[in-house]
Formats: C-alpha cells, structure tokens, sequence
C-alpha cells in the first residue's frame, strides 16, 4: 500500500540554494564497439544517414551499464536468525545495447549490417564497449557478444532499409576501465618523469599515461587510485637494482626479492600483479623469478584512494628505472 509522506528532507545535490545555479551544457554520450577484428564502430551514430550512406544509433536507453551485480555468501546460523556474512564478489555483467541499423538504401543497411556482425563474433575473440561522456572522459569493458543479433522481420523490427536489435554482450571482468593508463617513475634523481606516448605493447584505446608527480622528502610517491574500485599495477624494473623492495605504506603489504638477486643491467624484471596474472619474469629470457622472491612478499594492490609508495633499491645506477603503470577500474561507466 502507498505511504503518505511530504518531502521534509532533501540529500544535498551540490547545486547551490536560491536559484542561482546555472546548468552546464553537456554533449551527447558517444558509445563505439571495438570487435576482436579491430574494426571500430559508432552505435551512437547519424540514422539521419546525413553524413554517410548508412548509420547504427541507439533508440532507446541500453541496460547494464551501471552497477555490477553481487554475490554474497554467508552461512546460516542455527537455532538463530539471519546468516553471517562471509564474502562478497561481482559477478559476470550482461549487458543490453538496443541498435537500429538504418541506410539510404538496401545495398548500404546490408553492407553496415555484415560489417557489424563480422565484429561481434565471438569466435575471434572479446571486443571493447566503449563509453565517452561529456567531459571527453572514456571507459571501456570488454566483453562477449551473446546474443540479440539473430533477427527478426516484422514488420516493428525490420524494413527494407532498416533493421532493429537488442544486442546482449557478457563481460566475464564486470569492472569498467579507463582509456588512460597512469604511470609513475622512480630513478636515481628522484626527478618527476614526463609523460610517454603509448607504444606497440599497449592497446590503442590508451591516448596517453600520466606521469609521476615530485618525490616526497623521505623518497615516497603518492599515488593515487580516483576509483572506489582497487586497481593491479603492472611494474617494469630497469636494471641494475639489488634486493629490490616495492612498499604500500597505506596498506602495509610490500614485495620483495632477495637480497643477493639483482636485476642485470640493461635488462627489464616485470612484475603484474593482475589477478589471474600474477607473474615475475625477466624480460630478455622469460625467466620466471619467484624463486628469487622473498617468502613474505605480496603482490599487493592499489587501494581507492591516496596510496604512499616506496621504492627501494642498492647498487643503482643512473640507468636504473622503477616504473609503475595501472589502468584504473570503476563500477559504472560513468564512474564510481
């Protein structure tokens, strides 16, 4: 049944009192869906077909983009009510993108319509959905195209030049991630580094990566994670560097080799600590270097947040490069 209620509190909008408040004028969001093929495709594009002989565009609002869905475990109590809590975890994400594929003719809606199921099948492998808002700001997820694409020819779902679908994609990582990888240097000069342009090794949706901001005066770097999302960093050490420790100071947790084991001159240890990574390796040989850890290490990572870290290292050079680079991860295309 209803319950009779007048508004007697309102949560703070930010928006200043009294009226004054002037609107910010926002662009459109612009969605794209990169196949495993590589081929990019605008499904916020022109229907009007005023720009090209054919267009997909979205004619209603896609569902899942937001919030991940979450699996709780507790146990339940005897003799007692309710349950204990255990753990929680995200699960898969489905996601739902309503497309309408419209052209000039039926020679260019079928063209635009094959292009786009070359790069939704998923026997080549996942693609990206890309998000850009407003501000220019991008997040991508990657995912598996489900279903949707099957067809339908009635008269409220296809025409002669046109067709509608609900397409459903899966990403098994339900965590959207930025187009923008941070990255941080540590040298012997301790001087703040300058932004590189990505290379070969990365991924075209990375523009750019952002550099380390001055050391602080004990050496430490604060790093910071603008997510409510932990982030894995991915550290690329530059020899020579002996008994080599990498410290979380906010969280406590540190990695670290022994100290008899440098790393050679001119050679590159990595270190991932992504989940299903986890890897230590030596990048001339592939060698694998857990044995050269010591057994208290962790391969910890960044918090949401401020993040303190220290890097230290003996018998350096002014060849010798810590580099941390992290993509950050949020709950929503839009954040969070």
């Amino acid at each position: 049944m209803p319950i009779p209620a007048k508004p007697v509190h309102v949560p703070d909008s930010g928006i200043p009192p009294g009226g004054d408040y002037v609107p910010i004028r926002w662009p459109r969001t612009f969605m794209t869906w990169t196949g495993a093929n590589l081929d990019i495709i605008p499904l916020t594009g022109d229907l009007s077909c005023t720009a090209g002989s054919a267009g997909i565009g979205i004619p209603s609002g896609p569902a899942g983009l937001g919030m991940p869905t979450f699996d709780l475990k507790a146990d339940q109590l005897p003799n007692m009510d309710g349950g204990l809590f255990k753990s929680v975890r995200a699960t898969t994400r489905d996601i739902t993108i309503p497309v309408v594929i419209r052209g000039v003719d039926r020679i260019s809606a079928i063209k635009l319509h094959n292009r786009l199921l070359g790069a939704l099948n998923p026997n080549i492998g996942p693609g990206w959905i890309t998000v850009s808002e407003g501000d220019g700001i991008a997040r991508h997820i990657e995912c598996y195209y489900l279903s949707g694409g099957e067809g339908s020819e009635t008269r409220d779902n296809a025409g002669f030049t046109w067709i509608k679908y609900a397409l459903v994609f899966r990403a098994m990582d339900p965590y959207w991630y930025s187009n923008a990888e941070r990255q941080y240097d540590w040298t012997l000069t301790q001087e703040s580094s300058t932004p590189f342009l990505s290379s070969s090794a990365y991924p075209s949706f990375f523009p750019m990566r952002i550099s380390a901001a001055s050391f602080q005066p004990d050496g430490t770097v604060e790093v910071v994670n603008d997510s409510s999302v932990e982030s894995w960093p991915v550290w690329s050490c530059v020899g020579p560097a002996t008994g080599l420790i990498l410290e979380n100071r906010t969280t406590g947790k540190s990695f670290k080799m022994r100290d008899a084991f440098t790393v050679p001159s001119e050679d590159t240890m990595t270190v991932d600590t992504n989940p299903g990574v986890k890897t230590v390796t030596l990048k001339s040989s592939g060698t694998n270097l857990w044995p050269e850890m010591k057994a208290d290490s962790a391969l910890w990572s960044l918090h949401p947040g401020k993040n303190v870290l220290k890097v230290t290292a003996v018998d350096v050079s002014i060849n010798t490069l810590i580099r941390l680079h992290f993509v950050p991860r949020y709950l929503s295309y839009i954040g969070g």
